[in-house]
């Protein structure tokens, strides 16, 4: 009973910790600092949400912008190591982490829609098809591709920091997105005989549409999630791993 009653106090003790620490970050990140990215979004929606590829960048850029404030400002005000020093576990910093960049991601699609909706009188009238923010399939590529990018920055940030994380992340894209082109038998540039340039988000976009197509919108909703959960729950043990070995 004793390691029972030990077991459920460390589980809420983690639970309360992580609450207080994405507290934090709101905090940290100001009505102020919100009007800015806000503002900067709105203004780069205005010229793109014409271009569904364009539109569908500068969202995922708003979604990384969110998800990274807190620990670049943690970074360049040289507090960093501050937070790990707390009288918190670091896997509950890490979990702390995942949960604020889970929530910047759903703000970050929120916004990414609503401003479509608003903006949408700017669409070409002869536009055929929904745009791509108006669909199921759109909205579970933005979901797993902003996933993607998460899980594959956080195990880099907790190990190496903001600075030489970020340009370790950059690198590591400069290598998988080529070869996410090559295993989607993609190529790079206009193809031949005048075909269109392969946009950057069919390499999710195309396995999310097949999906549906296969299984349906409900099933296909529920494997997306299901995958987003094991992809981020890896990357989270990457990250727990990586800041164990961290020294500040």
């Amino acid at each position: 009973m004793a390691t029972t009653h030990s077991h459920g106090t460390s589980r809420q003790g983690q639970v309360v910790g992580t609450g207080r620490l994405v507290r934090k970050d709101l905090t940290v990140f100001t009505p102020r600092d919100r009007w800015w990215v806000t503002g900067a979004f709105l203004m780069a929606a205005l010229q793109t949400v014409r271009a569904d590829e364009l539109y569908f960048v500068v969202g995922l850029i708003l979604a990384g912008a969110l998800a990274v404030y807190v620990p670049a400002l943690e970074w360049f005000h040289e507090t960093d190591s501050l937070l790990h020093s707390l009288p918190v576990r670091r896997g509950t910093v890490v979990l702390a982490r995942y949960v604020s960049a889970l929530l910047a991601g759903g703000v970050a699609l929120v916004v990414w829609v609503g401003a479509g909706w608003v903006l949408r009188p700017l669409l070409a009238p002869d536009r055929t098809g929904p745009a791509m923010w108006m669909t199921l399939e759109g909205l579970l590529t933005f979901a797993s591709a902003f996933a993607l990018l998460a899980a594959l920055f956080f195990p880099l940030y907790f190990r190496l920091g903001v600075g030489r994380g970020a340009l370790a992340f950059l690198g590591l894209l400069l290598v998988l997105v080529p070869a996410g082109y090559a295993s989607a038998g993609l190529a790079w540039g206009p193809a031949a005989a005048g075909a269109s340039l392969v946009l950057p988000s069919s390499l999710v976009g195309a396995r999310v549409s097949a999906l549906v197509g296969a299984v349906g919108p409900v099933l296909a909703l529920g494997a997306v999630l299901a995958g987003i959960g094991v992809i981020l729950t890896s990357s989270g043990l990457l990250s727990a791993h990586g800041l164990r070995r961290r020294e500040f």
